[in-house]
């Protein structure tokens, strides 16, 4: 149930809380992030202004509450690896599994299109709620091979600092294919060093 509403059956229909976050992104993605607005997201998910208000603080919060459960949920399918793989090769496939997830997002590739400036400065800058979640996710699920806290500590923000911005960021051609391959490529080698991996790794190759 949605923040302020009843347990009383509504007059008029009013979306759930995943129709308004689909209707989120879907406007993010045709309109970026600086010109998305509630008229935007009301039309798409079908309800007045007035209803979204009513369930979010603002603008602002509708908008990272609604990004935030789609980054959970592509961390959560970049786990989804079926690959036999070694452990060590198996985090650095998942790491390079969500970065293609998060670059060839449609929302990621409006945001870099439409305000290059704003989205380097959001993946550049390792104090957002989204960089928050990342860590975390790392912690738990890529560097927690390694024995001590302090170096997990340190690896998942080398990773995510070091390694991830480059990796997110959508090449000028989506479609190219080499390009694709050579970023993930990076990325894995990239991961190998952090993780302290031995390299060139026969194991885990792309």
């Amino acid at each position: 149930m949605l923040p302020g509403m009843s347990g009383s059956t509504p007059s008029v229909w009013q979306p759930g809380r995943a129709t308004v976050y689909r209707a989120v992104l879907d406007a993010l993605t045709e309109y970026g992030p600086r010109r998305t607005g509630v008229t935007h997201i009301a039309r798409l998910a079908r309800c007045n202004r007035s209803y979204l208000y009513r369930n979010w603080a603002n603008p602002q919060a509708l908008l990272r509450e609604a990004t935030l459960s789609e980054l959970r949920r592509v961390l959560h399918v970049a786990r989804e690896v079926r690959e036999p793989l070694p452990a060590g090769c198996l985090e650095a496939r998942v790491v390079v599994r969500a970065a293609r997830l998060v670059r060839e997002h449609p929302v990621v590739r409006t945001m870099a299109r439409t305000d290059p400036e704003l989205f380097h400065a959001a993946i550049l800058r390792p104090t957002t709620a989204w960089h928050t979640l990342t860590w975390f996710w790392l912690h738990e699920h890529v560097t927690g091979r390694l024995t001590g806290a302090a170096e997990r500590d340190r690896t998942s923000l080398a990773v995510l600092t070091t390694a991830l911005p480059y990796a997110l960021t959508p090449p000028a051609d989506p479609s190219d294919a080499e390009e694709r391959a050579k970023i993930d490529a990076r990325l894995n080698t990239t991961i190998h060093l952090c993780l302290t991996l031995p390299l060139p790794c026969t194991d885990c190759d792309l």
